[in-house]
């Protein structure tokens, strides 16, 4: 049938207002997603019109010509006066198809003719099956399953609502089947890599190999901001150290309170922070308080000032619809002598440094950050301020390095640009093994001809992982040089950013003593189709924000390739969308990971 054999053809047959133009429309876009270019032949009954009058092509036409080809740079078109010729066959359309610009054939209508076709049917039309005098339709697609097609031979079932399933049916039975496949080995542009390590698998063996640091700094408060306790904070002292006012008022035993009428009180004296009244309050009497000041022996209430009114200096009126023990702080109630108010682990906060001062702390341990050193592979790469020759580029992967560690508090060794030489690239490698707890490089390391760390590491050190189930960043590496921990990262600057937030980080917290070390992780509805084939764990790159209800909501940064810089600056979140996924639809909710410490 094909006038070039090795272009692969789908047709979609089906009865009058089944829909197959709206499915095509819906289907083109995506397989274009997948790079082929698409052929479309449309078979038509009437006649047809692709210029209007006033055009070159239509006065050629109409002047005569049998046939008219219009040639330019981004388009080139042939219409044919046919008016001797019968129905055309789809060869007589075939024959016009250019091979060097179609890798898949799309057919709507020639439904008598021999070639695989995808049968749409709609049971709401009340039309047959035509599956079952033609032996050619491969797959059914329907809104749902027809009554008949149980009593008939089995057939894949497609549904009509999901484009993206139909697509994948495409690529798989028809495209897969037609092309010769050269790749010997999987890459980064398969779905599913049995070489590669699963997402899930690379977390639990980096948990399983980092232990925290013990060694334990005493810091001045002031200098503990952001470091990890390297011990339980105990309090020394209860908080409040006395029990005292809440508020502004007068101070009085609760027994003392009217309960129907208005009394009226002698004001006996004025307690203030840090200048306690010395005296005892009896019946009849009240003491007035500021707020902070120790309550007066025989009190155990406040009433504030402003449910309060003063006919002389030394008398109070106070009505009902109080209560006793009202307004009252009381010792220990925030902290009790003894009490832990701080674990081990934890990163302090300003919050946790004012805390720490209330309770008269002038000096804490915490954990030594850890110490970590890094640099760039790449004879391509050169540093701010240099020239860039032809296919040089500017490092960027190191000052991203530098800023995502520098966030993380850690003690940062940065050993610059390492060229693509094996001899210079182990001599760095092993003095930054000898003088760090963590060696990470950027490149290197995935399978081009200088890409030398892998085998590097395999000779000096023992290799955990190579290559990982995930998109960006398939080609990531885990490992040990001496009692260094070793990441190497691959050299693309967005999969740098996603490998370092996925993996490395959790994994660096969790060295420097953090107990909180895990990523927080959120529910959020999705604004935009998301594409994806399962196999691997895919991070997209998103801006998550609050709609109009409340609620969280998320949309795609623009281009997700991994040399674009310009989406990880606009993102403030990742979307997480796990091994088995087969794609979003709008309006489907989406596990987004935050950046940032949240």
């Amino acid at each position: 049938m094909l006038a070039t054999p090795a272009i692969p053809m789908i047709g979609f047959c089906a009865w009058s207002g089944s829909g197959k133009t709206t499915l095509l429309t819906q289907l083109i876009p995506l397989l274009k997603a997948e790079g082929l270019r698409l052929a479309v032949i449309k078979h038509g009954h009437h006649k047809i019109e692709l210029d209007q009058p006033g055009k070159d092509s239509f006065k050629f036409r109409a002047a005569g010509a049998d046939q008219v080809i219009l040639a330019a740079s981004t388009r080139l078109a042939i219409m044919q006066e046919c008016a001797d010729q019968q129905e055309p066959s789809l060869q007589d359309a075939l024959r016009l198809v250019n091979p060097n610009c179609a890798d898949l054939i799309l057919v709507e209508g020639f439904k008598h003719e021999a070639f695989p076709k995808l049968e749409i049917n709609r049971p709401e039309l009340g039309k047959p099956l035509l599956f079952p005098d033609d032996a050619h339709i491969i797959a059914l697609v329907c809104d749902h399953a027809p009554a008949a097609l149980a009593q008939l031979r089995p057939l894949p079932l497609l549904d009509l609502n999901a484009p993206e399933r139909i697509v994948q049916f495409i690529l798989t039975e028809v495209v897969k089947q037609a092309t010769p496949q050269i790749q010997s080995t999987p890459s980064c542009a398969d779905a599913r890599d049995p070489d590669s390590m699963a997402f899930s698998a690379a977390q639990q063996q980096l948990n399983a190999a980092v232990s925290p640091l013990t060694a334990a700094l005493q810091r001045p408060l002031r200098a503990t901001l952001h470091q990890v306790l390297a011990a339980d904070v105990i309090s020394p002292l209860n908080v409040p150290a006395y029990t005292n006012s809440a508020m502004d008022g007068y101070a009085l035993a609760g027994t003392e309170l009217p309960t129907t009428e208005v009394r009226e009180y002698k004001v006996i004296g004025t307690a203030l922070a840090g200048q306690p009244f010395t005296g005892s309050c009896l019946a009849g009497q009240c003491v007035r308080v500021m707020t902070g000041a120790i309550m007066p022996v025989g009190t155990d209430t406040v009433v504030m000032q402003e449910q309060t009114e003063t006919p002389a200096k030394d008398l109070v009126r106070i009505g009902s619809g109080h209560r006793s023990g009202q307004n009252v702080r009381q010792a220990g109630e925030d902290i009790q002598r003894g009490q832990r108010v701080l674990s081990r682990g934890r990163r302090v906060t300003a919050a946790d440094v004012g805390l720490l001062a209330s309770l008269g702390l002038a000096e804490t341990k915490v954990l030594r950050p850890p110490r970590i050193a890094f640099f760039s592979t790449g004879d391509e790469l050169r540093s701010l301020g240099e020239a860039l020759e032809p296919g040089c580029i500017y490092d960027s992967n190191r000052y991203t390095l530098h800023s995502l560690l520098s966030e993380l508090e850690m003690d940062i060794i940065d050993m610059g640009v390492i060229p693509d030489q094996p001899a210079l690239l182990e001599a760095a490698l092993r003095e930054a093994a000898a003088n760090a707890d963590v060696v990470i490089s950027s490149g290197g390391v995935s399978v081009g001809e200088a890409d030398y760390i892998k085998a590097i590491l395999e000779r000096l050190g023992e290799m955990h992982f190579w290559k990982l189930a995930i998109k960006p960043g398939r080609p990531l590496t885990f490992g040990r040089l001496g009692d260094a921990l070793f990441f190497g990262l691959p050299g693309n600057p967005v999969a740098v950013m996603v490998t370092f937030q996925m993996l490395v980080k959790p994994a660096l917290l969790k060295l420097a003593g953090e107990t909180d070390y895990r990523p927080l992780q959120l529910l959020a509805t999705c604004q935009d189709a998301l594409r994806k084939k399962p196999g691997r764990t895919e991070f997209i790159r998103a801006i998550f924000q609050h709609d109009t209800h409340g609620q969280l909501s998320v949309t795609r940064a623009g281009h997700q390739g991994s040399g674009i810089l310009t989406s990880m600056s606009r993102a403030n979140c990742f979307i997480v969308l796990p091994e088995e996924n087969a794609g979003v639809a709008v309006g489907e909710p989406v596990m987004i990971q935050p950046f940032g410490r949240l």
